[in-house]
C-alpha cells in the first residue's frame, strides 16, 4: 500500500495556494459583484426569491450526488486511480438519477410556495444537478494534487458565462428565466472547464462496488452532514419565504450575498488548501498540531474583523451597491454581523474533522449548526426580518462552541490554547466596530449618492483595518506581526511562479506512483 506524503515545503505549498486561490476568488468576485450590480437594475427582489425558492432542491441533489465521494479521494492515501475512476462513475449516475428525481418533486416545490411559478423555475432547474455533478471528481483531483492555478481559473470563467447570458436575457424582461438560462452557462461552463484543466480521465476497468463501498465508508458522514445543511437551507429557505413572502426571501439572498463575500474567501481557501494540506500531514502529530493552530490563528485575524466590521457597515455597503430597494437585505447583512467570522471558524475545524478522518464529528457539527439555525429563525419569524437574520448569528456563535469544544481531542489541543488563537482578533474587533458605527452615523455614506458614497465607504473600510491594526498590536504584538508578515509573504511568493511551477512537477511524480494501481492478490 502506497502512503501519501506530505510535500516537503508544506508551508511554502500552502501559502502559494492561499495567495492562488484568494486571488481566484477576489476575480470571482469581484465579476460576480459587477454582474449583480447590473442584475439589481434589471431583475426585482421578487424575481430573486423565486429563483431561490424554485432552487431548493438543486444544491441538495448536488451534494447527495457527490454523496462525499470527493472529500473521501482528496483524504485517501491509497489506490487513489481506482478510487477515482470510482468516484467518477458514481457521481455522474447520481446526477442523472437525482436531476430526475428533481424534476419529479418540483410539482411539491410550487406547493410549499403556493406559487405555479416557482414550481415552473424549480421543475427547469433540475438540469443544473445532471450537468454540475459529474465536475465534483475533476476538481477533487486537482484539490489533492494543489494544482492551484488550474483550479482557480474555473470559477471565473462560469460567473462570466453566468453574466453573458443572464443579463441580456433579463434586460429583455424574461426575469426570473433569464436568471435560471443564466445559471445553465455557468454549470455548464465550470463542468467542461473541470474535466478539461484536470488533464485527467476515469478508467471504467478500475471501478468496483468495492471500492464505492470503502469511499462511501468515509463519505457517508459527509454526505449526511451536506444533506443536514441542504435540508436546513431549505427548511430556513421555507421558513423566510412562507413566514414574510419571497419579496422578503429575495432580500435575505442579496444581504446573505453582502455576508457570504468575506466568508466565501476564507472557506475556499480552507477547503481547498489547508483540507490537502492537514490529510497529508495528519498522521504527524507535532505537525498537524502547528499547522492547525497557525491555520485558527490566521482565519479569526482576518475573519474576526471582517465579520464584526458587517454591524456598522452592512446597511450602507447594500444601498451603495445594489440601490436603495435593496436597504432591508442590508439591514439583514448587519443582524448577521457575527455569521462570517463563526462559520469561517467552523470551516477550518471540518477539514480537521476530516483530514483526521473523524468525519463523524462534521455531521454532529452540521446536525447541531442545523438545528439551531431552523429552530432560532422559527422562533424569530413572529419578530421580524431583522430579528429572524440576527438568529443566524446566535445560532452560528452557538455552532462555533462546539465546534471548538469537539475538535480539542482530535488535535491534541486543550480548549483553552484554541481559544488563545481566537480571543485577540475578537478583542481588537470589538473598537473597530464601534468606531466604525459613530463614524458612518456622522458620513451617513448611504445618503451621499452611489459615487460618493462609495469613496466614504472605501475609507471607513480603510479606517477599520488601521484601528483594528492598532488594537491588535496593543493586546497581541505577535499575532499582528505574524498577520503583517504573511501579508508580506503572499505578496512576495505570488511575484515567484517558478516554485510554484516545480514544485507541482515534484508532486506530479508523486501522485505517478501513488496512484499506480496495486495488483491485488491471490
Amino acid at each position: 500500500m502506497n502512503e501519501q506524503k506530505a510535500p516537503r515545503d508544506l508551508t511554502g505549498t500552502v501559502a502559494r495556494g492561499v495567495g492562488l486561490a484568494g486571488g481566484g476568488y477576489a476575480i470571482t468576485q469581484g465579476l460576480n459583484l459587477l454582474i449583480y450590480l447590473a442584475l439589481a437594475r434589471l431583475a426585482t427582489p421578487e424575481d430573486f426569491g423565486q429563483l431561490a425558492a424554485g432552487a431548493i432542491l438543486v444544491t441538495a441533489g448536488l451534494w447527495v450526488a457527490d454523496s462525499g465521494l470527493s472529500d473521501a479521494l482528496v483524504q485517501r492515501r491509497d489506490r487513489v486511480e481506482e478510487a477515482a475512476s470510482t468516484a467518477a462513475i458514481a457521481t455522474i449516475l447520481g446526477g442523472v438519477v437525482l436531476g430526475l428525481a428533481a424534476l419529479a418533486a418540483s410539482p411539491l416545490v410550487g406547493h410549499l410556495f403556493n406559487s405555479h411559478e416557482v414550481g415552473l423555475v424549480a421543475a427547469a432547474s433540475a438540469g443544473w444537478i445532471v450537468i454540475r455533478a459529474p465536475a465534483s471528481i475533476p476538481d477533487a483531483i486537482m484539490q489533492r494534487r494543489f494544482i492551484f492555478l488550474r483550479r482557480v481559473v474555473v470559477d471565473p470563467l462560469g460567473i462570466v458565462a453566468f453574466g453573458a447570458v443572464a443579463i441580456p436575457t433579463t434586460a429583455a424582461g424574461l426575469g426570473v428565466w433569464g436568471l435560471v438560462l443564466g445559471n445553465y452557462a455557468q454549470f455548464a461552463t465550470m463542468s467542461i472547464s473541470s474535466w478539461v484543466l484536470a488533464r485527467w480521465r476515469p478508467r471504467l476497468r478500475l471501478a468496483s462496488v468495492a471500492m464505492w463501498r470503502e469511499l462511501v465508508g468515509f463519505g457517508r458522514h459527509i454526505l449526511a452532514a451536506g444533506v443536514i445543511a441542504r435540508i436546513t437551507g431549505v427548511a430556513t429557505t421555507g421558513i423566510v419565504g412562507r413566514g414574510l413572502g419571497t419579496d422578503l426571501l429575495g432580500q435575505f439572498r442579496y444581504g446573505t450575498r453582502v455576508v457570504q463575500g468575506p466568508l466565501g474567501g476564507l472557506i475556499n481557501v480552507g477547503s481547498y488548501v489547508l483540507f490537502p494540506a492537514f490529510s497529508r500531514i495528519s498522521t504527524d502529530a507535532p505537525r498537524f498540531e502547528r499547522g492547525f493552530r497557525r491555520g485558527i490563528r490566521l482565519t479569526c485575524l482576518v475573519a474576526m474583523p471582517a465579520s464584526l466590521a458587517l454591524l456598522p457597515l452592512g446597511t450602507p455597503m447594500a444601498v451603495i451597491l445594489f440601490g436603495g430597494q435593496w436597504r432591508v437585505a442590508g439591514h439583514i447583512a448587519s443582524a448577521m454581523f457575527a455569521f462570517t467570522g463563526t462559520r469561517a471558524l467552523i470551516a477550518i475545524i471540518r477539514e480537521a474533522f476530516k483530514a483526521s478522518g473523524r468525519s463523524e464529528l462534521v455531521r454532529k457539527l452540521q446536525t447541531l449548526s442545523g438545528v439551531l439555525t431552523v429552530g432560532l429563525m422559527a422562533a424569530a419569524i413572529p419578530l421580524g426580518t431583522v430579528a429572524v437574520a440576527g438568529a443566524n448569528s446566535v445560532s452560528s456563535i452557538g455552532a462555533a462552541a462546539y465546534a471548538v469544544r469537539a475538535v480539542s481531542p482530535v488535535t491534541g489541543i486543550p480548549v483553552r490554547r484554541l481559544l488563545a488563537e481566537i480571543w485577540p482578533s475578537v478583542v481588537a474587533s470589538v473598537p473597530m466596530a464601534g468606531a466604525l458605527y459613530l463614524v458612518e452615523l456622522w458620513l451617513n455614506a448611504e445618503g451621499q449618492g452611489t459615487v460618493l458614497g462609495a469613496g466614504l465607504l472605501a475609507g471607513e473600510v480603510a479606517l477599520g483595518i488601521a484601528i483594528y491594526l492598532v488594537a491588535l498590536t496593543a493586546i497581541a504584538p505577535s499575532s499582528a506581526r505574524e498577520l503583517i508578515g504573511t501579508l508580506r509573504g503572499l505578496r512576495r511568493r505570488r511575484r515567484q511562479p517558478e516554485p510554484e511551477a516545480r514544485l507541482e512537477a515534484e508532486l506530479e511524480a508523486e501522485l505517478e506512483e501513488e496512484t499506480r494501481p496495486v495488483t491485488p492478490g491471490p
